[in-house]
């Protein structure tokens, strides 16, 4: 039982986290603004996943010099890409 519930988390988490991927990179059509909080969301998505499982992280994100929505979107892209690896590495490390 515990092998299937480790497989439905599993299962679960890594669809969350490929929506939010799909997310994050948005559609051309999106505007600077929707691109920007789409990533907020993803990081967030992401971030409650962490938090469920236990993993110790930092969720802050520099914004010092992010002066358009599209910068503000790149500093939130690459925060979501620190939390995806430490996901991976908590993650495949089991």
């Amino acid at each position: 039982m515990n092998t299937f519930t480790k497989a439905t988390l599993a299962l679960l988490t890594s669809s969350a986290i490929a929506t939010s991927a799909l997310a994050a990179n948005g559609s051309s059509d999106d505007s600077a603004y929707e691109t920007y909080r789409n990533s907020i969301s993803s990081v967030e998505a992401l971030s409650n996943t962490l938090d469920k499982q236990g993993i110790q992280y930092n969720a802050d994100v520099d914004l010092t010099g992010a002066n358009t929505f599209t910068k503000k979107a790149d500093a939130y892209n690459d925060k979501y890409e620190e939390l995806q690896t430490i996901f991976n590495a908590a993650h495949f490390a089991n």
